[in-house]
């Protein structure tokens, strides 16, 4: 998934669920892209998307907010974006989420076949249970998507849109 929906499609649903979101969380849902800076370890969806370096990076940021806020607030939306990584990879093809205890990765695919011919005809809805193992990575990824490139207009006019009727 690129980086641009691993960013606004959390940000946008944030947004539009919460309603005391401001300006200032949203420096908060660069997070969202922390797990693929695994990318600099030689490896994709590999250390940084496992729950045994994100549980205590989450526990960490809660603590921390808590010990010196004695609130739970910024830090909870930011494991959230932090997780909301993890969920997106989980839906398009898995995560090795106890990695590198177990390399093998599990998630889902959605696939939705549609045969065309003499007749249209569904050949596939039904969801997927897929497995995986951490890639290497040689060189290059996709940055940006057409979805997120759709995702962060998207969030551009709700966002506008909104503080337009504020005023």
């Amino acid at each position: 998934m690129d980086i641009l929906t691993h960013i606004f499609l959390p940000l946008t649903l944030t947004y539009v669920l919460r309603k005391d979101f401001r300006a200032k969380h949203f420096p908060l849902a660069l997070l969202a892209v922390l797990p693929d800076f695994d990318v600099f370890t030689g490896t994709h969806r590999g250390v940084f998307h496992s729950l045994l370096f994100l549980a205590p990076l989450a526990c960490a940021m809660l603590a921390v907010e808590y010990v010196f806020k004695r609130q739970l607030k910024y830090s909870v939306l930011a494991a959230g974006f932090l997780f909301s990584h993890i969920i997106l990879d989980l839906l398009i093809g898995g995560v090795p989420l106890l990695y590198p205890l177990v390399n093998l990765g599990v998630g889902f695919n959605f696939p939705f076949i549609i045969r065309f011919g003499e007749s249209v005809s569904i050949v596939d809805v039904m969801p997927k249970i897929v497995y995986n193992m951490p890639q290497a990575v040689c060189g290059e990824m996709d940055a940006f998507s057409g979805f997120g490139i759709a995702i962060t207009a998207a969030f551009i006019i709700i966002y506008c849109r909104q503080q337009f009727q504020n005023r």
